[in-house]
């Protein structure tokens, strides 16, 4: 819900008539005693820090203190965002105070004034170490949950203020300061504490390209030494990753099993970084399944193996995203908007209850399986039978039980990776939850818990914060989900933000997409779909910023060192699909851009703008790409020479088929075509294949004529 379920919510617990006849302070410190019963000396500190409405040193050490100590995890929490609080009382002209406090947070080495801040704050996304440049800088971060901080005052206090604060505190990637006050070693182990594991080996693909390791430690070099070190120790041995029953679906969460997924997503604390175990098997007894037919339709091929991945697809995944991430690079200079891949680990075995057994033994034999283990055998055969036919594989006849499912891990082979910077805010979800009825999706379908209009609330706000980067609470009185976002929405500041992201990430979406369109790549339609396309608000040049990001790149396309041609009669119809999930189809789907207007609600004036940018930024991502195949020899390494040498053939093709306007136009147009191409170096077959492609996606090429 954004804000993690907890007993002492005053969103869902009701306070009995005899404790609301207790003095208010006596009623504060009892909900302060339900998180720190057994912790003494944090419910003497939380109980002081009621006595201050101004910033105390003395407060902020015992505070700071109570953060890095070896006591329970949500009194650590409460200690971080109580120390945030505190900071935020702090005379922003106050040097001196700041100067010390970033000493103790090890963001300095030593005190004065003209000593710098760690340039380590630089990877975080702040834009400076000079100190009185940086500490505006740190204040706005920590302003990010103002309206929580502004509800706390001393002694004033409400109840339900104090429960609300208390409850974000357990949203551990929004505590900005928990990076600095807790150790590696507890995080990881708070992290594993959610989690089933078994055991996996490292997978070595022998044909692997170079670049697809180079751009993982790449990856990997531009993370915060925070998020690398805990990404480090979730890779440390191949270990593979499991969802519990007691893993989290909701937003927001250290671990999180986003509802309708199979993946685990980890948000470090104080982190704007994500990352993405993927996949993580099911919730339900039985980590992994085997399915062909759902609903009475067959499964696409990626999906037989229910809760886990292919190796095989996975491998091609880690390869085409890493391409198109190298050369996003090279052509822009900044980095692509996918993950990345940090590791990859075949299964050797799985949770079975308490132990875990060998995958060989567990989709074998009946006790190691449990219930369901006749109609998941009847599966495989399925599968087995489907993957033959379908041209995956020529399968050995292998006789009896153990044979068939030598034959199944043969085509599938369990694997697990992991991946670095992904989202969770998947826009299929986002526009769900924003739309009149969003809260009930998400809370009583999702979660299947009731909920108050507080909890809407906060989950409204929760949500916006994602998209829009900084956002302001409307001051309205809650009635329904839909008058809150109206609301929020009407507000000038939020309104004027968020017409601004939305054009901004169009323009994103023009950019990524011109550059893959550049290289004559597609992905059918996978790597644009709503639900594989996410959002993410990030910290950058000290400012809370959005951005988009592609996911899901097992179909993706981009011509390698041994395609010496554009197929065009092959890819059209694959690029079709991607601009068909991007902007949508007439009286169909929505599109991505169609969830983001949703979610954004630009008026029709915006709206036309955004797609006017997009289309710019299209075309100068396509003609820059190719500009640089050119010129760039790094890139143009990664393409085969005659690839390289016939890039440019293919645009004057489409503009002058445009322009052709009656048939006589065009065959004496298409004779003289096929000439220029022959003396170039085309066979007969190519031209024609050309001429036919150019007469099969007239329309489509039409369409995307700006690019040309």
């Amino acid at each position: 819900m954004g804000l993690p379920r907890t007993a002492l919510s005053s969103r869902t617990q009701k306070t009995p008539e005899r404790v609301s006849r207790l003095p208010l302070r006596d009623r504060l410190l009892k909900i302060l005693n339900t998180v720190c019963a057994d912790v003494p000396e944090a419910r003497e500190v939380f109980a002081e820090f009621l006595e201050h409405n101004t910033y105390n040193e003395q407060l902020a050490d015992k505070l700071l203190d109570l953060a890095r100590s070896p006591i329970a995890w949500n009194v650590r929490q409460v200690a971080v965002l109580l120390v945030e609080n505190q900071i935020l009382k702090i005379d922003p002209e106050d040097w001196s105070a700041f100067d010390s406090l970033l000493v103790r947070l090890q963001l300095k080495r030593a005190p004065g004034l003209n000593l710098r801040v760690s340039r380590s704050v630089l990877k975080e996304g702040y834009s400076t170490t000079a100190l009185k440049e940086f500490i505006p800088q740190f204040r706005r971060r920590l302003q990010r949950l103002n309206r929580f901080h502004m509800q706390v005052d001393s002694w004033n206090t409400t109840e339900s203020a104090l429960r609300d604060f208390i409850t974000m505190s357990r949203c551990d990637c929004k505590l900005t300061l928990a990076r600095y006050l807790f150790s590696i070693d507890d995080v990881v182990n708070q992290i594993l504490s959610q989690l089933q594991v078994s055991e996996g080996r490292k997978d070595v693909d022998a044909t692997e390209p170079l670049f697809v390791e180079g751009e993982a430690k790449h990856r990997l070099s531009q993370l915060p030494d925070f998020e690398a070190s805990i990404i480090h120790h979730l890779c440390d041995r191949s270990r593979i990753y499991w969802v519990a029953e007691s893993t989290s679906a909701e937003i927001n969460s250290l671990v999180e099993y986003p509802l309708t997924t199979v993946v685990l997503v980890i948000k470090p604390p104080g982190s704007d970084i994500e990352f993405e175990i993927k996949r993580a098997g099911l919730r339900s007894p039985q980590s992994l399944n085997v399915v062909c037919i759902r609903d009475g339709a067959g499964v696409p091929p990626s999906h037989r193996l229910d809760g886990g991945n292919f190796q095989w697809l996975l491998q091609h995944e880690a390869q085409s995203a890493s391409r198109l991430s190298l050369i996003y690079r090279l052509v822009h200079n900044k980095e692509a908007p996918v993950p990345s891949y940090a590791s990859r680990s075949t299964i050797y075995s799985i949770p079975n209850g308490n132990e875990a057994v060998q995958v060989l033994t567990y989709f074998t034999e009946p006790e190691a399986f449990g219930e369901g283990f006749p109609q998941m055998r009847q599966a495989m055969a399925d599968c087995v039978r489907a993957f033959t036919d379908e041209g995956y594989a020529k399968l050995p006849d292998l006789p009896g039980d153990l044979g068939l499912t030598v034959q199944f891990l043969g085509l599938v082979s369990p694997t697990q990776a992991i991946l670095n910077g992904t989202s969770s805010f998947r826009l299929d979800k986002l526009s769900t939850y924003l739309l009149p009825g969003g809260a009930s999706r998400y809370f009583e379908q999702g979660l299947g818990a009731r909920y108050s209009n507080n909890e809407a609330t906060a989950f409204a706000d929760s949500l916006l914060d994602e998209v829009l980067g900084v956002y302001q609470p409307p001051s309205a009185r809650y009635r329904s989900f839909e008058e809150y976002l109206a609301a929020a929405f009407a507000l000038v500041e939020n309104r004027a933000r968020a017409d601004a992201v939305f054009q901004l990430i169009l323009q994103q979406i023009g950019k990524f997409w011109g550059t893959l369109v550049g290289v004559r790549g597609y992905s059918r339609g996978e790597s644009f779909v709503a639900r594989n396309v996410g959002l993410k608000s990030y910290w950058q040049d000290g400012q809370w910023q959005v951005r988009i990001i592609f996911m899901d790149h097992d179909s993706l396309v981009i011509p390698g060192s041994h395609e010496q041609d554009f197929n065009a009669r092959d890819a059209l119809p694959c690029m079709r699909l991607d601009t068909a999930y991007i902007w949508g189809r007439e009286g169909g789907m929505l599109g991505s851009v169609g969830h983001l207007r949703a979610i954004y609600r630009p008026d029709d004036e915006v709206f036309q703008q955004g797609v006017a940018l997009a289309k710019k930024a299209a075309r100068k991502a396509y003609k820059k790409t190719q500009r640089q195949i050119s010129a760039d020899p790094n890139l143009k390494r990664l393409f085969h020479p005659t690839f390289v040498a016939r890039l440019p053939d293919w645009d004057p093709l489409v503009k002058g088929y445009l322009r052709c306007k009656s048939e006589t136009a065009l065959t004496d147009w298409k004779e003289e075509m096929r000439g220029k191409l022959v003396s170039k170096g085309y066979q007969d077959h190519e031209a024609d294949e050309y001429f036919e492609a150019l007469d099969n996606y007239r329309r489509f090429l039409a369409k995307q004529s700006f690019l040309f």
